[in-house]
């Protein structure tokens, strides 16, 4: 019994003692390397391990490029971790501060096992690694220098500068990054296989990052040598065989592909590697076949069901490679009919429709897919501008061709008989009604189709995970309600367009249109009286509409000439309007048009036409001469260096005024301000009038100043800046002198609404964003429960700031308003910082 007591009394001193971190020994180390180990970091490393796969998950891959060894972690996919950095940070911290044993060089004891504080560098790469992923650079950084300066075995040396080089990767710093990577990689003594291999990877990443490829091969073929896993390789390995793609040598390619299939890997993996592998084959000598026929086969998969809009896309690319246009365009189309939700690939095949309509100048369905593309392209896309522009200028020439079509067929209805006139209206009535019909018919069976493939997926559920209930209702608010956008006077728009589009032209693209209308103004349909009050047979809405159609050939036109370059297209259009009508407001500006574009070919492309008498220049211009003798067009005919004679105007006014503005700058203020006043008064036409009211302001008040006299003079002609140049850089500047100076002088502007306000008192103050900030909420009196918006916000910051000890206090500002503050952030950026993701957060600040 005796016995049993003192050993329990041991105990007890035993673990009171161990806990000391400044007395050294066997029992001692045991049990700090213990806790250190297992109460500390190997939560943080569960932490760690779940936000990893919470970042993959977040990240879509683009295989259309090589891919980035390390999934970048972005401010919004950071967000959604940081709670458990933060508890990885904690778990780590504590175990810093509790478990890091610092006895006196005296009393430390000369033993290699169990070493001194083994497990405290792996919770400080894990706090500086958690750092990182929440965006904390210069955090991470301090304590990778910490850990590069303490540690002194080569296999924590390596790792160490690797994750350093990746931080100052992040932070945009090449030079550092490259330096620490050299350091990193003379790692001859490193024994883990797994730091080795990271070292390289880091290393490959950097090469990839500045766009050296043939250098990332190198890293990543040495990586791949120190992997042990053959799984853990096939990331890897397909990154390498993307990277001897891109450099051309696709045997190597080939080959690395075929290695990633042959690995148990994630089937995406497999998947891109297959089609990748039948991508990057030679097909130099002309046989595609076996393409086709591996390409065919992975039709077939069931597996492939979801990737079957990247293979047909494949399949388009070998038709149109060979020439195959019309199979090409097919294969595209069906790329996008089995797409499911893969907004990249439609994205591509919408691109590539888009490119061949456009090499056969076939503006209207190239403006349609150019236009689709670009809704799915993502702003980073280097054919993002290209695109965009490209379908604004195709958009404007459609409308424009659109606005001739649609007035044309107005104008013909309006030239029928009273008799034959109502009939068309019917019949425009009784079409819309069948399209209506058929596109109900079609709903339903989408509809049953969407319920048969839901199964009974989340059946008897809470109508969230029921997927028939969802779909049910979806269609149920979709019949009530339609499709349609919320915009004023909807329904009376829709309807005219709906009825009167199918008149507007032929062809699929009308119909297209037809359908979209409809869809958005729903299944009504307009009264015969309804239509044909939107026909222009007066003859006021006639002449409006004959003006559209010139002013829609002319645009058109420009857009041919000057937004693609088809010169071609752009003198038969002008053509087209000189030959159907006789005049309008765009006939002198069309002639002036087509003698510069016949002008402009011949001079390019030596053009001539000797059995065409009106195709060349000196037809059109003479055309001018005759009709237009006084217009400014005749003026440009006979004298084309008209335009030049104007700039060179423009540049004497600009070297008269900034001659003065030097007088100015010499005190020369007499002789600026008679000068200002002669230009003022007698060169009102003058480009730099408006400099000219401001120089004339700021002499009259440097001679008040000289002579000590008062600035009511100054003021005045500040004021008459205002007055004179209200909307131009010059008036808003004379504007601000005012409003600083004298801001009396302004207060007339103010209506008297403003009037009746009190005057705001000016407050000086100095932006300091080094210095400390708080976070502030204002919040009604009688509005909220302050106590219960505090208690949220500090279960927010314990989740996602817990290791800043930021503190929330509340305080009554008056009697209408109450202020919520977080405090202390040390400096303006960590406040917007949190400010950013406070606003972001939709899940525990539901409520504020």
């Amino acid at each position: 019994m005796n016995h049993k007591i003192v050993a329990g009394l041991a105990l007890i001193v035993l673990v009171v003692s161990g806990c000391s971190t400044t007395r050294d020994g066997l029992l001692y180390r045991a049990f700090h390397n213990t806790h250190a180990k297992y109460n500390g970091f190997f939560y943080a490393k569960e932490a760690m391990a779940e936000a990893e796969v919470i970042l993959f998950e977040e990240y879509t891959e683009n295989w259309d490029e090589i891919l980035p060894i390390f999934p970048p972690v972005d401010e919004s996919t950071a967000q959604q971790v940081y709670p458990l950095m933060e508890r990885a940070i904690e778990k780590c911290t504590n175990v810093v501060d509790k478990h890091t044993m610092s006895p006196s060089r005296r009393d430390q004891k000369d033993m290699k096992r169990p070493e001194l504080n083994k497990w405290i560098d792996d919770n400080y790469d894990i706090i500086a690694r958690a750092h990182l992923i929440k965006g904390e650079k210069e955090k991470a950084l301090e304590i990778f220098q910490y850990l590069v300066r303490t540690l002194d075995y080569p296999d924590a040396q390596a790792w160490s500068n690797a994750w350093m080089a990746r931080t100052y990767m992040a932070m945009d710093d090449r030079v550092r990054a490259n330096n620490t990577l050299i350091k990193a990689a003379q790692i001859n003594r490193v024994e883990d296989p797994a730091v080795r291999a990271y070292v390289y990877q880091v290393y490959a990443d950097f090469h990839l990052k500045n766009g050296d490829v043939e250098a990332a091969i190198g890293m990543l073929e040495k990586a791949l040598k120190h992997i042990e896993k053959e799984k853990e390789s096939a990331r890897t390995l397909f990154i390498l065989a993307q990277c001897y793609e891109f450099t051309g040598q696709s045997e190597d390619a080939i080959a690395r592909y075929n290695r990633v299939v042959d690995i148990r890997t994630p089937y995406e993996l497999e998947f891109y590697s297959k089609i990748k592998q039948a991508m990057a084959f030679d097909r130099r000598d002309g046989n595609s076949d076996p393409i086709i026929e591996l390409l065919e086969d992975m039709l077939e998969d069931d597996k492939n069901e979801i990737y079957q809009d990247q293979i047909y896309y494949a399949l388009a690319t070998l038709a149109l490679e060979e020439r195959r246009k019309d199979e090409g365009v097919d294969l595209l189309l069906q790329s996008l009919l089995v797409n499911l939700d893969n907004t990249r690939q439609r994205m591509k095949s919408y691109l590539q429709l888009g490119d061949i309509y456009m090499e056969e100048l076939d503006y209207e369905n190239a403006q349609a897919y150019y236009d689709s593309a670009r809704t799915f392209m993502e702003d980073e896309n280097e054919r993002f501008d290209e695109v965009d522009a490209m379908a604004d200028n195709l958009t404007e020439l459609v409308d424009n061709l659109m606005v001739i079509t649609e007035q044309d067929s107005l104008l013909e209805i309006c030239d029928l008989s009273e008799e034959d006139r109502q009939d068309r209206i019917q019949e425009i009535i009784f079409q819309l009604e069948d399209e209506a019909e058929q596109r109900r018919e079609a709903a339903i069976a989408a509809a049953e189709a969407e319920l048969e493939n839901a199964g009974d997926n989340g059946a008897g559920m809470f109508w969230p995970y029921n997927a028939q209930l969802k779909i049910a209702g979806r269609r149920n608010f979709r019949d009530f309600w339609g499709d349609r956008i919320l915009e004023d006077h909807w329904r009376r728009s829709m309807k005219m367009m709906a009825a009167f589009s199918d008149e507007f032209g032929d062809g699929e693209e009308n119909l297209t249109n037809t359908e979209e209308a409809l869809e958005v103004g729903g299944d009504e349909i307009p009264s015969v009286e309804e239509l044909l009050a939107g026909l222009p047979c007066d003859s006021v809405a006639r002449d409006g509409s004959v003006a559209m159609i010139a002013e829609a050939y002319y645009n058109a036109g420009l857009v041919y000439k000057e937004k693609l370059s088809d010169l071609e297209n752009a003198i038969d259009t002008w053509t087209e309007l000189t030959e159907r009508m006789d005049e309008s407001a765009f006939h002198p500006t069309t002639y002036y048009q087509l003698y510069r574009t016949y002008l402009q070919r011949e001079v390019e492309e030596n053009y001539q036409s000797p059995f065409c008498e009106t195709c060349n220049s000196e037809y059109w211009s003479a055309l001018v001469l005759e009709r237009y003798p006084d217009s400014e067009w005749a003026i440009l005919i006979e004298n084309p260096d008209f335009v030049d004679q104007e700039e060179i105007k423009l540049e004497e006014e600009r070297l008269a005024y900034e001659a003065l503005l030097q007088r100015y700058y010499a005190k020369a203020y007499q002789e600026v301000l008679l000068a200002c006043d002669e230009v003022i008064n007698y060169n009102s036409t003058n480009f730099y009038t408006c400099k000219y009211h401001l120089l004339r302001a700021q002499s009259i008040g440097a001679l008040s100043a000289r002579t000590g006299g008062d600035r009511k003079a100054y003021y005045a002609a500040l004021k008459r800046v205002v007055s004179w140049c209200d909307e131009t850089d010059e008036g808003k500047y004379a504007r601000d002198l005012l409003a600083a100076l004298d801001p009396s002088s302004l207060r007339g502007e103010k209506d008297e609404a403003n009037a009746s306000e009190p005057e705001a008192v000016d407050v000086v103050w100095e932006h300091k964003p080094y210095l400390e900030h708080y976070f502030g909420i204002l919040v009604p009196v009688g509005r909220g429960n302050v106590e219960e918006l505090k208690a949220t916000i500090s279960d927010f910051n314990a989740s996602f700031y817990e290791s800043k000890n930021l503190r929330v206090t509340a305080n009554l500002i008056n009697r209408n308003f109450q202020i919520i503050l977080v405090k202390d952030f040390k400096r303006q950026d960590y406040s917007l910082e949190y400010f950013d993701i406070f606003q972001a957060n939709t899940s525990m600040l539901e409520a504020i």
